[in-house]
């Protein structure tokens, strides 16, 4: 019954959307001295538009564009649909402005029929005109797709925006698994077992993988997002471990035989393969998008550092790190290019990217108890989990100019997160 509930509750949320959030605070940090941002005016859906759909879909475009940490909002004008684009562009212009989104919708039935055009004001070039189909339970993952697609336009990247984030939450005594929109918004919670759930992973576009004590000993589920079917998947462990896609199995890791290495297991959790062959603690891997090299976590050479090991050759791996005392959490960009990681030193953490060769090492933010980085599917930002005094946060970082956004901000706290590749 449990099951079932938590299957309905959360294909609900995923065809229908949720008003349940616990993004009510938003803050915007500058990190980066050079940043410009580009100005888009949001100059609203007037002409026929029911007003929720216009409050949703400028509450969440004006969200996206400020986390992106590209672009500024400006909602000074208000257009109709059938505006004459000469007025549009020269009010545009006079205000100094780089884009400009404006439309309006028309309700027909349980279709919301979105009119929307984009300009580009100084090429005097419409980047989309196009009528988008919706409901009013999915008014936010149409506006998430507008941001995308301009910051497709713009930047030549296709935006983040039309992904989940699946992270883990709770209060000490009991925590449990919640999948957000990546903006922060419309958070439901799938598990309610009423003890610890926690490392959730995404291994593929509908199943994702976390830690449960459901059953009392620690076991790794596999669940289905969309048809609630859920595995145990690995149950012979006494760590806390997470459970990561390798081509179509997964990699573990586990102590046998007296050290803790990575194994590769199939869905019925029978090992396959073993990956590292150390007598050390060696955890956490991460694969470059073919699978042919794993990044990891090792004690091999006293403290925790990073390693990169090819699998294709027998061949020993390669240490990564070589500064600070305590680097972990590994996650390989989704193009393979880059290694974001976090550092601790001296009881500050720090979120640090590289190149996949260990080149370029570089600190992208610090702050306290960061975790669990992830990156985005179009290899441009990261988001993790942090505390700012006593509440506990997830951050988007943009790995590129360095800006900051917190999605959302909770006294209770984080147990590992990830982002999903772009669902359709």
């Amino acid at each position: 019954m449990k099951k079932l509930l938590v299957t309905s509750l959360f294909m609900l949320f995923l065809l229908f959307g949720s008003r349940f959030s616990f993004g009510a605070t938003f803050e915007i940090t500058i990190s980066n001295p050079k940043y410009k941002p580009i100005k888009v005016g949001l100059w609203g859906f007037v002409k026929n538009t029911p007003k929720f759909v216009s409050r949703e879909l400028l509450r969440t475009i004006n969200r996206d564009l400020k986390i992106s940490g590209l672009f500024v909002a400006d909602q000074t004008q208000h257009f109709s649909y059938e505006a004459p684009s000469s007025v549009v562009d020269g009010i545009a212009r006079l205000d100094k402005l780089d884009y400009v989104i404006y439309g309006n919708a028309v309700i027909e039935g349980k279709n919301i029929y979105v009119n929307l055009k984009m300009t580009d004001v100084l090429r005097n070039m419409t980047v989309t005109d196009r009528t988008f189909v919706t409901n009013r339970y999915s008014i936010d993952w149409m506006a998430d797709k507008i941001v995308d697609i301009l910051m497709g336009y713009v930047t030549g990247t296709y935006g983040p925006f039309e992904s989940k984030i699946v992270f883990a939450m709770g209060n000490g005594k009991t925590s449990d698994i919640y999948i957000c929109d990546f903006n922060g918004q419309n958070a439901v919670r799938i598990t309610n077992w009423h003890t610890f759930n926690m490392l959730p992973k995404w291994v593929d576009s509908d199943e994702i993988t976390f830690l449960s004590y459901r059953y009392g000993k620690p076991a790794v589920f596999l669940f289905n997002i969309f048809s609630g079917r859920l595995i145990r998947l690995f149950n012979a462990s006494n760590l806390s471990i997470a459970a990561v896609r390798y081509m179509n199995n997964f990699a573990i890791s586990f102590n046998r035989y007296g050290s803790t290495n990575i194994y590769v297991i199939n869905q019925r959790g029978r090992v396959l393969r073993k990956l590292t062959n150390n007598p050390y603690i060696n955890v956490s891997p991460s694969f470059t998008p073919d699978f042919s090299k794993m990044v990891f976590v090792s004690n091999r050479d006293g403290s925790p550092q990073i390693y990169i090991k090819n699998l294709n050759i027998i061949s020993s791996a390669k240490r990564l790190t070589f500064q600070g005392k305590y680097n972990s959490s590994p996650d390989i960009s989704p193009d393979g290019k880059k290694i974001a990681y976090i550092s601790l030193e001296n009881g500050v953490s720090y979120l640090k990217i590289m190149n996949i060769d260990g080149s370029n090492d570089k600190v992208l933010m610090e702050g306290y108890s960061l975790d669990s980085p992830s990156w985005s599917y179009d290899s441009r930002y990261i988001v993790l989990t942090g505390r700012i005094g006593n509440k506990n946060v997830i951050y988007v970082v943009n790995a590129d100019n360095g800006h900051v956004s917190i999605a959302m901000e909770t006294w209770l706290m984080y147990n590992g997160l990830s982002v999903s590749s772009k669902l359709q």
